[in-house]
């Protein structure tokens, strides 16, 4: 079975497949729920652009103001050039003859249709480059951290003010294993534009409000989700640093109305991924080659994993434990 791509989900919503390509992939959404929940998270990130889509009267008398300013034109024109000059007239002093200036707002606007795409791209591909530089930091902080506490990751608590999966920042900043805050941003998410971003401090969570706590909690991971731990024998545990190739500790956040999926920090169309070895990944799909979801656990909750080698991204805020085993 082939892999649906983003471009391919993509080119869906557009129109822009032919009609085998586009008969595959509407049999794949008939059969696969996930798939269609990334196509209507793509759908819900091109909703802006529809605001393009619209048509716009001109300003009332335009077309009449506009023949009036050429005839004008014309006459003047007449007035200075010989009858026997068949060439149109411009205005005194212009280097450029009215047919030099359509073929330069010809090549310009070509310049544009061929150029904008090519832009569009690079930015992407920076934003892309920028988060995996960001990844590869905090991989080297999550490293530096593991050596010094026999070879685990920073602990999530189960319950209690701290019990979040974006507490991996707040540690790594508190024990200076984090030389920047904005590396827990990703240049191509909504907070990755936010020059005042802090990452609060383990004292400011204890101590904060019942108003401040959920709106820290929900920032102090910035736009990435965090590996939860996992159960063995009925008991939870926290991640260990196992050198894993397979095995996902940080990722692009998934997206918050469908955690299943993609999120909207490189446009839904994929996500950079940070495996245990160091190795990061931009993948198109949330789910890993060796069949493990990234954002949901065997049972298909976003909750730890149902075993070690279950691993369970999720954004800032979620607690390892749902709330009905905390009773």
């Amino acid at each position: 079975m082939i892999n649906i791509t983003g471009e391919q989900l993509l080119g869906h919503l557009l129109g822009a497949l032919d009609e085998s390509e586009h008969d595959a992939v509407e049999a794949r959404l008939q059969q696969e729920p996930l798939l269609r929940e990334r196509l209507d998270a793509l759908q819900r990130q091109l909703e802006p652009l529809s605001r393009l889509q619209r048509t716009h009267n001109p300003p009332p008398g335009l077309a009449e103001r506009t023949c009036r300013l050429v005839f004008a034109y014309a006459d003047k024109a007449a007035a200075k050039v010989p009858v026997e000059n068949c060439a149109p007239a411009v205005p005194s002093g212009w280097p450029l003859s009215i047919s030099d200036v359509a073929v330069i707002a010809t090549v310009l606007v070509a310049a544009v249709v061929v150029l904008l795409p090519v832009i569009q791209h690079t930015r992407f591909r920076a934003q892309v480059v920028a988060c995996q530089e960001n990844l590869r930091s905090l991989g080297a902080a999550l490293t530096q951290y593991s050596d010094r506490h026999d070879q685990f990751f920073p602990r999530i608590p189960t319950k209690g003010r701290l019990a979040a999966a974006g507490i991996y920042a707040p540690t790594l900043a508190q024990g200076n294993y984090l030389s920047d805050a904005m590396h827990v941003l990703c240049p191509g998410s909504p907070q990755g534009a936010k020059p005042d971003f802090r990452i609060p401090s383990l004292t400011e969570l204890l101590t904060a409000s019942n108003e401040q706590l959920p709106v820290m909690r929900s920032t102090m991971g910035g736009s990435y989700a965090y590996a939860l731990g996992f159960f063995s024998g009925g008991t939870y545990r926290d991640n260990r640093n196992r050198n894993r190739s397979h095995f996902a500790v940080l990722a692009d956040a998934p997206d918050p109305l469908n955690p299943g999926c993609i999120g909207p920090n490189h446009g839904g169309i994929g996500h950079n991924v940070l495996f245990e070895d160091g190795r990061v990944e931009f993948l198109t799909t949330a789910v890993l080659p060796s069949g493990d979801h990234l954002f949901l656990n065997a049972h298909q909750q976003v909750c730890a994993g149902a075993d070690e080698n279950d691993c369970v991204l999720a954004p800032s805020d979620v607690a390892p434990l749902p709330s009905s085993l905390l009773h």
